[in-house]
Parts: structure tokens; sequence; C-alpha cells
């Protein structure tokens, strides 16, 4: 997804590349290539993570401005998460792998002085540090807004994106305690030192793809193209909030030759079969990954010769997701974990985490 621009793209990743494509299709199997083939009318329950990482992105750098973000932690790639999606004044503020949960998305309004509020978009209330402390190592928490000096930020600018974010009530800085790369890693305030630690990336909470897609198959049973027509409003939907996708529109078919579903990357072509199961927008999703090249374009081999993708924009994104030593597995022209193979691997943060890696397998020239 991406071409990393240094003057204009952060620092964490991407670079959009042209795709070189080879046409494939994807469907329901029993073998395994180097792990599991995908099985995507399969509606066994699998507990997924609901840990998370990084927002890796190639979105450009944003000012300090009015608008929603998430807040990006310049060492840990992680974001400023409201625990638990509390909505209580006093509830704590600390570092998660983005979700795209709504208790990740703070909105900024730029007070008289060149202060602003923080304000996490599930609670509604502000960013503040505990009982307006001003000592080093007093935690984050929400409040209800009361246009008090602990409540209001400054936003100085370090270049490359990145900000120092102080407190106006104590002058210190925002700043992930000990340096912590986990979730839940405290955020609290501390003196100023210049560590990775304490300085902060802002990133647009939804970006601005341009996929689309069109059905060109006639005299589609109704409820059929129903199922379809859900299923890829939702899938192209997820697409363009995750990444800024350029102008592609998809052609889909409704064939009852296919026993589950499969993509071509060669014409942008996805065809759904007669099985309800697989007209649902984990299918959807899946094979849109392939339409940009999963397990079918010549980057897409280049990457995975070892049998993981080794791609630095897809490694850098599924360590910040993860862990430093977590790899992305492939075979027979998939991937996992966060591929989507199977109807047990679907969640709100998997399917997040889903668009975020296809758009990093791009940069690494898919």
């Amino acid at each position: 997804m991406m071409k990393e621009k240094l003057s204009t793209y952060l620092r964490f990743k991407l670079a959009l590349v042209c795709l070189t494509v080879v046409a494939a299709g994807c469907k329901k199997a029993d073998n395994r290539i180097n792990g599991p083939a995908p099985d995507e009318g399969n509606a066994a329950a699998k507990t997924t993570k609901l840990k998370i990482n990084t927002v890796p992105s190639s979105e450009p750098l944003q000012t300090a401005a009015n608008g929603t973000f998430c807040i990006v932690n310049k060492l840990s790639g992680k974001v400023l998460d409201v625990n638990g999606l509390q909505t209580a004044d006093g509830s704590t503020v600390s570092q998660y792998g983005a979700t795209g949960g709504a208790n990740e998305k703070w909105t900024l309004k730029q007070l008289t002085g060149g202060y602003y509020s923080i304000t996490d978009s599930n609670s509604g209330k502000a960013l503040q540090i505990n009982q307006a402390g001003t000592a080093d190592g007093n935690i984050t928490t929400i409040g209800t807004y009361a246009s008090q000096a602990h409540q209001q930020w400054q936003f100085t600018a370090l270049g490359n994106g990145y900000y120092r974010i102080v407190n106006r009530n104590s002058g210190k800085d925002l700043d992930v305690d000990g340096q912590s790369l986990d979730d839940l890693g405290k955020v609290q305030q501390w003196s100023y030192w210049g560590g990775d630690n304490q300085q902060w990336a802002l990133l647009r909470v939804k970006a601005s793809g341009k996929l689309t897609w069109t059905l060109t198959s006639t005299n589609v049973p109704q409820d059929v193209k129903q199922r379809i027509t859900a299923a890829m409003n939702d899938a192209c939907a997820r697409y363009n909030a995750g990444a800024d996708w350029p102008a592609r529109t998809l052609t889909v078919e409704y064939n009852t030759d296919v026993p589950t579903a499969d993509g071509s990357s060669s014409n942008g072509n996805i065809r759904f079969g007669a099985n309800a199961s697989y007209q649902a927008t984990r299918t959807a999703m899946h094979e849109i990954a392939h339409t940009w090249g999963v397990g079918q374009s010549g980057g897409w081999y280049n990457n995975t010769t070892s049998g993981d993708f080794t791609g630095t924009n897809t490694v850098t994104t599924i360590h910040a997701f993860e862990t430093p030593t977590t790899a992305i597995h492939t075979g027979g022209g998939h991937f996992w974990d966060y591929g989507l193979n199977y109807d047990n691997e679907w969640s709100e943060t998997n399917a997040f985490r889903h668009v975020k890696i296809v758009w990093a397998m791009r940069a690494d020239g898919m």
C-alpha cells in the first residue's frame, strides 16, 4: 500500500507501488501448503486476540489542527487508548495496538493561546493529567472537559511528522513509562529529555480510499444480490477507511459453477458461487486482497520465497500488531494471520489489521 515519502509520509512505513499481476483463483480446499488452506464457509468459532498494535500507514503528515486523529507513539507504534472502552471520569489512558475503536480516536480543538483540548470519541471526555498533578509520573486519564489547564495541551513540532505533546498545567510531556513497547503501557507526564517515547504522530482516523465495485451478472436471485451487495459495500468501505487505495472498480460476478468464491488480480474480478455462506463481508475482503495481488503477483512471490512474507513494510506492520518476532506466514497463495481465510478468523480487530497488512504488502512491491 504505498511508497514511503520521507518528506510527506510517516516514518512507520510504506510506499505505493504498481501491481504486477498473475491470475489465480481462491477456493476452499482441504490440502495444506505450509499452513491452513482457506475455508471461506467455516463458521466454527475461534477466540481471536483483542490486543493490537500500531497503525502502520502511508497517510500523510498532519499538522496539529482541529480534527480527529489516532495519536501514535514513535517508539512503540501504539496508540493512545482509553482502557476497556471506559467512559467514566478518571478512566485510565494507556498505549495499545490500534484496533480502530472509538476509544483510540481523539478530536483536537484549538483553544486560545495555541493550546488544544484532546477529546476521546468514545466517551466525549478530555485527555487530562490525573488530579491536575505536576510531578513526573502522574498518569493520564479522561475527564469531563471544564477548561482546566491540566486538560489542555500544546503540540510542539519536532520534524518528520512528530510532536511533543506538553501539558499546559505542568509543562511536562506526554510520555510512555519506561519506554514500554507493550499493550497497556502506562502513559504519563514526564520532564522532556528527547526520548522517542515522548514523541507522537497524528494519523487521520479515516483514510480516503477510492475502491468501488460493480455487479456484472444479470438475473441474479434477489436474496443473493442482497447478500453480495451488502458484503461488497461493507468490504470496500473497510478497505477505503483503512488506506488510501487508488481509484479502481472491481467487477463482481455471480457464477454457480464456483464452489466458494475467488478473486483475480489480472482483471480485478471477484466471483461468488451459489453457497450463501460465502456471500459475506469476510469472504469479500479476502477476495479483494487477491485482486491486489495476494498469491497472484510477481511481487507476492518475490517476497515469499522463504515461506514467510519478508517485505520490510509488512514485517514492520506485523511486528507492530504482535511482537518483534511475529511473522506473516504464507502458503498456497494465502497468508496468516489476518488473511481472513476462515470465518473463525473474523473480528473487527482482525478486519482492521487485514487491510493494513495488505496495504503494507503493496508497499513491498506486491
